[in-house]
């Protein structure tokens, strides 16, 4: 069976969000891992920045550990009506890091989820459009949860069990 990635892109309530979704992973015995994207500190994504220091370290073990994953949930929160910027920021710099800017995400299985103080909605959409220009097949399930509305363990469980059944297709 492959590992599912949590990639989690905040230190707060979509945290915890990622770590109750790898306690079900958990629960199912699905090996799960973690990567937040707020502990690679990277710098800002620019053309300059990428000519004059080069592809970061950091950068390229972060590309190899989202290319060594089949399927993976992108858990972030909605900022002013789209993703945050540290999860735009480490794609941006992911999909410089790759011989082919789409080899960290071609045909991989991704599932998204957000806790949003608002309506998380444009965030999801967001994140959709990009992750399908990056070349990922979306599931069609979301996760959103708000401060009313918690994490539904059946929706959970049947994300996780198809992020399995279509990594190994």
């Amino acid at each position: 069976m492959s590992k599912i990635g949590i990639i989690v892109a905040s230190s707060n309530n979509n945290q915890k969000l990622a770590i109750e979704l790898q306690k079900i992973a958990i629960e199912l015995n699905y090996d799960s891992e973690i990567i937040n994207l707020v502990d690679y500190n990277l710098p800002l994504y620019s053309t300059i920045e990428e000519e004059k220091n080069g592809i970061p370290e950091s950068v390229l073990d972060l590309a190899t550990r989202i290319i060594d994953l089949k399927a993976f949930i992108i858990v972030a929160p909605e900022y002013n009506g789209v993703m945050p910027p540290v999860l735009n920021n480490a794609m941006a710099w992911t999909s410089r890091a790759t011989k082919n800017w789409r080899d960290a995400f071609d045909d991989k299985i991704v599932a998204l989820a957000t806790h949003s103080g608002g309506g998380g909605q444009k965030g999801l959409q967001a994140m959709r459009i990009m992750f399908q220009h990056l070349g990922a097949n979306i599931l069609a399930r979301e996760i959103l949860t708000t401060y009313d509305k918690s994490l539904n363990k059946n929706s959970a469980i049947a994300i996780l069990h198809n992020l399995t059944k279509l990594s190994r297709a």
